[in-house]
């Protein structure tokens, strides 16, 4: 009697780890069936920041040819060389455009071409394909004159000749100039201030009053025969009279001109002047 109620304590307790085995056999079958959470993906490092693109500059631009320099020093006077007064009156010019804000300037030329006599000889066709470089609206090449024969005195410009690209547009820019110089005192040479110059088969220069419109093929100066804008050759003043040294071609008088131009390109533009020439 006591083996079987052994017997059956033993059964019991089988069975009872019997069921126990199974029910972890069931909740592991059970937890390896569970979908699991997805892994976070790693984060990507964030993307530098695009540089700003510039703002491009839609500002019309003026370019200024200082006549002359280097090797070249052009007209010599009791005052400033040719170079000299031409360098001086751009940059003041280009002061003014500047503080002004609504016109870009461009100088064909640097300062060490201007300046060092060993600097080879900048070509005006050179100057003009500079400036056409920049996308020049209008281009003005300043100049003096000279005469220590007739002591003659005076101002003058060229424009582009007749018959040519950009013809009308450089002739209502001169007349503009000779208002200027005129209005201040300075004798306008010729008919009118504004001439046309051409070289024949010699090489000789002609000159042609601007009331002349006659359309010639020969070259005129390489600085307007070049230009792919409106352009202007001014003869500022003589440097060999002293009273137009006095009026345009010294510190002062370089100043003075450089507020004529700016004016007068304004104007061009249809601009008031903002700026204190």
């Amino acid at each position: 009697m006591r083996r079987h109620r052994r017997r059956q304590r033993w059964g019991r307790g089988l069975g009872v780890m019997v069921v126990l085995a199974l029910v972890l056999a069931v909740a592991a079958l059970l937890l390896n069936g569970l979908p699991r959470a997805p892994e976070e993906p790693a984060r990507a490092a964030p993307a530098p920041a695009a540089a700003p693109t510039p703002t491009p500059d839609a500002r019309p631009v003026v370019a200024i040819d200082p006549g002359h320099g280097g090797v070249d020093r052009g007209s010599e006077g009791p005052g400033f060389g040719e170079h000299e007064m031409t360098w001086r009156t751009a940059n003041e010019l280009y002061a003014l455009l500047e503080q002004d804000g609504r016109l870009r300037p461009f100088l064909t030329i640097s300062e060490d071409e201007s300046q060092n006599p060993e600097v080879e000889r900048i070509m005006p066709s050179e100057r003009a394909k500079r400036a056409a470089a920049q996308g020049a609206a209008l281009l003005l090449s300043i100049h003096g004159n000279s005469d220590t024969v007739y002591g003659a005195s005076g101002y003058e410009c060229y424009a582009i000749p007749p018959g040519r690209n950009q013809h009308e547009e450089s002739l209502r820019f001169a007349g503009l100039l000779t208002e200027r110089f005129s209005a201040l005192g300075q004798r306008l040479r010729g008919t009118n201030g504004v001439r046309y110059i051409y070289y024949d088969d010699d090489d000789n220069k002609v000159l042609v009053e601007s009331i002349d419109e006659t359309v010639y093929d020969d070259p005129t100066f390489g600085v307007l025969e070049y230009a792919q804008c409106p352009a202007v050759l001014s003869e500022q003043c003589f440097l060999t009279n002293s009273a137009d040294v006095d009026l345009l071609g010294d510190e002062d008088g370089c100043a003075r001109a450089a507020g004529l131009y700016y004016e007068a390109i304004c104007e061009w533009f249809g601009l008031e002047p903002q700026a204190a020439a």
